[in-house]
C-alpha cells in the first residue's frame, strides 16, 4: 500500500475561473428534492477545482461526464456502479457524494451498506447484482465483462446502455484515481457526509 500526507496536493483553480469554462452559475443549481440536492446553493465542487488547474482536460472530460449524467441508463442503476467503483477504488470523495445521490435515486441504506460485500451478497436482484460484477470484472489485467454479466445486462439494456456501462465504470475509476492521487478534500459545506467502509 502506498503511503502519504493527508494535504491535499494540489489548490483549487478559483470558481470564478471555472465557471466560464463550464458554463455554471455562481452556485450550483438544481432541483431541491433532486440526486443532486446535497448540492443546492453550494459553490463548484472541489473535483472541479483540482481538474480545473489544466483548463483543457476539465473542458474536454466534462462533456463526456455531462453525456453520462444525462444519459440514458436509469439513475438507480448508474449510482450503484459508482458507489462499487468508489468502495473498490476506496474514494471516500466519490463515496460520500454518490451515497448522498444514490439515496435520492432510490438505492436503500440497507442495499448502500451491502455495496461493500458485492455481487454475490444475498440480497441483490440478478440485475443488481449484474451491475456490481460489471464494475468488479473492469479492474486488472483481464478487464472485460464476462459472457455471464454481458448476456445479463444486454437483456435488460440496448447497444446504447451497454456502452454507457463500460464508460460510466471508467469515468468514474478515472476520477476515483484524480481524487485520491491529488487528496481532493470534501467541501465545507458538504454536512454529515458518509462514512466510507473500509475492505
Amino acid at each position: 500500500m502506498t503511503t502519504r500526507s493527508t494535504a491535499p496536493r494540489m489548490a483549487l483553480a478559483p470558481a470564478e475561473q471555472l465557471r466560464p469554462l463550464l458554463g455554471m452559475p455562481a452556485e450550483v443549481q438544481t432541483d431541491p428534492d433532486g440526486p443532486l440536492a446535497h448540492m443546492v446553493g453550494n459553490p463548484v465542487p472541489n473535483v472541479l477545482g483540482v481538474i480545473g488547474n489544466h483548463p483543457a482536460l476539465l473542458t474536454g472530460m466534462n462533456p463526456m461526464l455531462s453525456a453520462l449524467g444525462q444519459g440514458k441508463l436509469p439513475l438507480r442503476d448508474r449510482e450503484l456502479m459508482v458507489l462499487r467503483v468508489g468502495y473498490l477504488l476506496q474514494s471516500r470523495y466519490e463515496w460520500a457524494h454518490h451515497v448522498a445521490i444514490g439515496s435520492k435515486a432510490g438505492i436503500s441504506e440497507e442495499e448502500i451498506a451491502r455495496v461493500p460485500a458485492g455481487p454475490d451478497a444475498a440480497g441483490w436482484s440478478a440485475h443488481d447484482a449484474a451491475l456490481l460484477r460489471a464494475v468488479d470484472e473492469l479492474r486488472g489485467p483481464d478487464a472485460a465483462l464476462s459472457d455471464r454479466t454481458w448476456q445479463q445486462l444486454s437483456s435488460a439494456y440496448d447497444n446504447e446502455q451497454l456502452l454507457e456501462v463500460l464508460a460510466l465504470i471508467g469515468a468514474y475509476s478515472m476520477l476515483a484515481y484524480i481524487l485520491k492521487s491529488c487528496d481532493v478534500p470534501l467541501e465545507d459545506w458538504f454536512t454529515d457526509p458518509a462514512d466510507l467502509p473500509r475492505p
